[in-house]
């Protein structure tokens, strides 16, 4: 037995926290962020929901990570150019920080310690104590230059990829046709992946860092490249396969005026390879889809169809799509949760492009997925 003196600091510990279904040792948690905070959902309980924390003055999120090491949730926000840590034992803010103009998606590496932000109004990527939030580097990787036909508005760092190992981390910045590759030992660019046939947005890399597959601008559907040249071993191939999609006829007569700005000026912004690697899931923003596609071979298949909604008058407009850490669940920007393996809807939560989640065993966190 532990004293009281423990007991009752183990349990200030947790408090704050809305308690899961404990189901095999770990509470399954979705942290969903929304207009001025996070919700949270319980995965293991149907996707019910849970409890909000509040995070004031902030909003506009554009990327979230989890430090379960540190115990330690980060979000960054376009309000007031935030980079935002909350505790994830008592879903109290713990510090936040500015460190330059718009940060946006962001990776943390395996070890929970330092974290990689992009700041798009800027040139460069900065790594981060995900501690202490103090800069411990600046990666210069350069601005896009906008589109004359079509311009996106900021063209700078955007989205941000971690390998598992936590050796190398992937860079995009908006309007270049390049994914960069960094070595986390020194910080400094390796290669470069592409050119893919525009600039790339949302892009997901295989475990074995053979392929990445990225969305392009003006691409409903994504392109592959090799992470490699081939024969060489260096660092940055070539694009080598193109995979687009067609919106089904069904949807097009049931919207005949789409939006005459697309969101994120672009048909798909929103790609993810299943924790399997055996699917690429892509979105349509434009009229609330999602596609699948079989990548065991090249070049890709398509697999299924899913609608977001059946109703005209919905109409989201998905821009992301993650997958819970199992890879059961597939969590699109759009309401729905889809089984990821039959392509059936399960669940309707207000989901976000900007969600995780995070595991909890005997009150602890203890593993994370990424967006």
């Amino acid at each position: 037995m532990i004293g009281l003196a423990a007991a009752m600091a183990l349990c200030g510990a947790d408090a704050g926290r809305a308690k899961g279904k404990v189901v095999n040792g770990l509470e399954r948690l979705l942290y969903v962020t929304d207009s001025r905070g996070i919700s949270v959902y319980d995965i293991n309980d149907g996707h019910k929901f849970l409890s909000k924390i509040e995070i004031p003055e902030s909003g506009a999120y554009k990327g979230i990570s989890a430090s379960v090491q540190l115990g330690l949730l980060h979000v960054t926000s376009n309000v007031k150019d935030d980079l935002i840590a909350i505790d994830l034992r008592t879903n109290k803010e713990i510090w936040r920080k500015k460190h330059g103009l718009y940060p946006d998606s962001q990776a943390v590496t395996p070890d929970g310690k330092k974290l990689y932000v992009p700041y798009r109004d800027e040139d460069s990527w900065k790594v981060i104590d995900a501690k202490s939030g103090d800069l411990l580097a600046t990666i210069p990787v350069g601005r896009g230059k906008n589109y004359d036909d079509s311009p996106i508005g900021s063209i700078g760092p955007h989205n941000t990829w971690m390998h598992p190992s936590g050796k190398r981390v992937y860079f995009e910045v908006l309007t270049m046709p390049y994914v960069f590759v960094c070595d986390t030992a020194t910080n400094k660019i390796i290669g470069k992946v592409g050119p893919f046939s525009k600039g790339v947005r949302p892009f997901t890399v295989s475990d074995n860092e053979q392929y990445v597959y990225a969305n392009v601008d003006a691409l409903l559907g994504f392109e592959v490249g090799l992470a490699k040249k081939p024969g060489s071993g260096e660092w940055g191939g070539p694009m080598i396969h193109r995979a687009e999609n067609k919106t089904p006829a069904s949807r097009l007569a049931q919207i005949p005026n789409p939006p005459k700005r697309k969101p994120h000026s672009t048909p798909s912004h929103g790609i993810n390879l299943r924790p399997d690697q055996k699917e690429v899931w892509v979105v349509d923003g434009v009229y609330g889809y999602v596609y699948a596609w079989n990548v065991t071979q090249l070049p890709p298949k398509p697999v299924a169809e899913m609608p977001l909604f059946t109703e005209a008058s919905q109409q989201p407009h998905p821009g992301w799509v993650s997958f819970s850490l199992d890879g059961k669940y597939a969590y699109p920007d759009g309401g729905v949760v889809f089984d990821a393996f039959t392509h059936k809807p399960v669940a309707r939560i207000p989901t976000s492009e900007k969600l995780i989640e995070i595991d909890f065993k005997n009150g602890k966190p203890v593993r994370a997925g990424h967006r």
